[in-house]
C-alpha cells in the first residue's frame, strides 16, 4: 500500500473513532451489573491533566510523631510549651480526626473512661468487643488497638475466639483443630437446617456433632489447640484464665483440659439447654493449651475467651461479607446472657463496606436498620458504650485511573446519622484516611499500606489505620482525665 494510502486509512480510522466518541453514551452501556462499555471522549484523547489522589503523606509523616505523652500535652493544652513540636503543634493536632458525639450527649464515652480507669482493680477484666466485616480479618486493626490498651491500662491474651476458625488466621494467636467441626453463621448463607436463631456473641456456633444427629452414632471426639503466635504482640501471648461457652448439649460431654500436652484437668458435663461456662484460671501461662470433646451430643460452643485476671480484653469478631444487620434475628436471652457474663462494656461496630456496591439511590433504609442494630445491642447490654467506626475509602476503576465509589460517602453518612440518632459515638475513617480518592494513595504507597483490591487495608496499612484510631480514642480520655481531677 502506497503511503498516501496508508495516511488515509489512518485517517479514516480516527475519525471514525472521534464519531464514535460523539455518539456514545457518556456514561457507558451496561451490559451486566459487573460488565459496563465504555468510550473513550475527546477530553480522554487531548487532555494532559493528570489523576489527582489525595496526598497522605502528611497524615502519615505526623502519625509519627503522635505519642501518649504527646496527646497528653494536647489533652491539657501544653503542647505548644513543648520545644520539639512548637512548630508542629497546631497541624499535630488538626491531624487527629475526633471522635464524634451526638449534638445532646458530649460525654458519651464517660461512663466507659470510668470503667478503664478502674480496670487495674477491677477483679475481671472489662471487655472491649470489636465487630467489623473482613476489614477486620486476621486482627487487623483490632491487635494494636488491643496491645495499647492492654499496655497502658492492663490485660493480656488474644479474647474471644471460636472453637474452629473460618480462615486461617495466625498473626496473634496460633489455632489448629480436629476436622470434624462444624461451623454455623448467622450472617451471609445461613445454614437451613438450623431451626434456631441461636448464634451468641461471635455471630456464629460450633459443634463435633451435626444438629439432630446426637445419640445416632458412636462417641465423636474433637479437639483445639491455642499456642503462641511468633508473630504476636507480648500481651496476646499471655493469658492466665481460659473459658468455655456452651448450652444446648442433649447429652453428657467429657471435656479434658491439656497444658503442654499433659492431662490438667477432666470433667463431665451434664445436659444444658441454658449457658454454662466452663472456667479453668492459671498461675502462669502455658505454651501450649488443648481442649478435648468426647461426646454422643455436641454442645452448641458459642466461643472460647483467653483473658487475663483483669485490665482490659479486646476481641476480634471479622465478620466476612456482612453489614452488621444481624443482632435484631438472634436469640436475646442467649446473647444478653453472655454479654454480661463477658462483661462487655464497649462495642466497636465496623461495617458499611459490604454496602457501598449496593448501587441504591439512597441509604435511608440502610441507616434505620443499622440503628435498630445499635437499640437492640443497647437492650442486651444495658450500660455498654456503642462506637461506630465509618467505612473506609473504596475505588472503582474509571478507564485508566481509581476513582472513591460514588456510594462510599452514602454509606458513611447513613452510619453517622445511625449512630447518632441511637446515642452512638462516631469515628470518620474515610476523612481520617484522606478522604476522597485516598485508596489508590494507600495502595501506591511505598511500601504499600493497601491491598489491590483498593477496598482492603494490608497488615501494615492496618497497624497504620489503628494507630490513628488509637490517638483519637485515648485523647478523649485524656480530656475525661483532666475534667474528672
Amino acid at each position: 500500500m502506497k503511503p498516501s494510502g496508508i495516511l488515509l486509512f489512518l485517517l479514516s480510522v480516527f475519525i471514525l473513532l472521534i464519531a464514535g466518541a460523539m455518539i456514545f453514551p457518556k456514561d457507558g452501556i451496561r451490559i451486566t451489573d459487573d460488565l459496563q462499555l465504555r468510550f473513550f471522549t475527546a477530553r480522554d484523547i487531548f487532555s494532559s491533566e493528570p489523576v489527582q489522589y489525595a496526598d497522605i503523606n502528611r497524615i502519615l509523616n505526623q502519625q509519627k510523631l503522635i505519642n501518649d505523652t504527646v496527646l497528653t500535652a494536647i489533652a491539657d493544652g501544653s503542647i505548644q510549651g513543648m520545644d520539639t513540636l512548637r512548630a508542629n503543634a497546631d497541624s499535630l493536632i488538626k491531624s487527629i480526626t475526633r471522635i464524634e458525639y451526638p449534638p445532646n450527649h458530649p460525654d458519651l464515652l464517660q461512663p466507659f473512661f470510668k470503667s478503664l480507669r478502674n480496670s487495674p482493680s477491677s477483679g475481671q477484666p472489662i471487655r472491649i468487643m470489636h465487630y467489623g466485616d473482613s476489614q477486620i480479618e486476621d486482627d487487623r486493626i483490632t491487635s494494636l488497638l488491643r496491645n495499647r490498651l492492654q499496655s497502658r491500662f492492663g490485660g493480656s491474651g488474644a479474647g474471644l475466639v471460636p472453637a474452629s476458625q473460618l480462615y486461617p488466621y495466625g498473626f496473634s494467636m496460633r489455632q489448629d483443630n480436629s476436622e470434624n467441626w462444624y461451623r454455623y453463621t448467622g450472617f451471609g448463607k445461613i445454614d437451613t437446617t438450623i431451626q434456631h436463631r441461636r448464634y451468641g456473641a461471635l455471630a456464629s456456633f460450633c459443634s463435633f456433632v451435626p444438629p439432630g444427629h446426637a445419640g445416632k452414632a458412636d462417641t465423636s471426639e474433637a479437639w483445639v489447640r491455642f499456642s503462641k503466635s511468633p508473630y504476636a504482640y507480648q500481651n496476646t501471648k499471655s493469658f492466665t484464665q481460659c473459658r468455655v461457652f456452651y448450652s444446648h448439649n442433649s447429652e453428657p460431654f467429657l471435656n479434658e483440659l491439656y497444658l503442654d500436652n499433659e492431662l490438667q484437668d477432666a470433667d463431665f458435663f451434664p445436659s444444658a439447654s441454658q449457658l454454662k461456662v466452663i472456667h479453668w484460671k492459671f498461675n502462669s501461662p502455658e505454651r501450649e493449651l488443648m481442649l478435648k470433646f468426647k461426646g454422643q451430643s455436641s454442645p452448641e460452643i458459642y466461643g472460647i475467651a483467653l483473658d487475663g485476671p483483669g485490665g482490659v480484653a479486646v476481641d476480634n469478631i471479622p465478620l466476612r461479607g456482612c453489614s452488621g444487620l444481624f443482632f435484631t434475628l438472634f436469640d436475646e436471652q442467649l446473647m444478653a446472657a453472655m454479654y454480661r457474663e463477658l462483661n462487655v462494656k464497649l462495642f466497636i461496630l465496623q461495617f458499611g463496606g459490604n454496602f457501598v456496591p449496593s448501587g441504591l439511590s439512597n441509604y435511608t433504609g440502610y441507616e434505620n436498620w443499622f440503628s435498630n442494630q445499635i437499640r437492640r445491642i443497647k437492650k442486651l447490654c444495658p450500660g455498654a458504650v456503642i462506637l461506630v467506626i465509618g467505612v473506609a475509602d473504596m475505588s472503582v476503576k474509571d478507564k485508566n485511573h481509581y476513582i472513591t465509589d460514588p456510594n462510599v460517602e452514602k454509606v458513611r453518612d447513613a452510619l453517622r446519622s445511625a449512630a447518632f440518632k441511637s446515642d452512638a459515638a462516631f469515628w470518620d475513617l474515610y476523612a481520617a484516611m484522606g478522604g476522597k480518592n485516598s485508596m489508590p494513595s494507600w495502595v501506591f504507597a511505598q511500601p504499600s499500606l493497601a491491598s489491590g483490591d483498593f477496598v482492603h487495608f494490608n497488615p501494615r496499612g492496618a497497624k497504620t489505620i489503628a494507630q490513628m484510631f488509637y490517638n483519637a480514642f485515648i485523647l478523649e480520655y485524656h480530656q475525661f482525665e483532666k475534667h474528672a481531677l
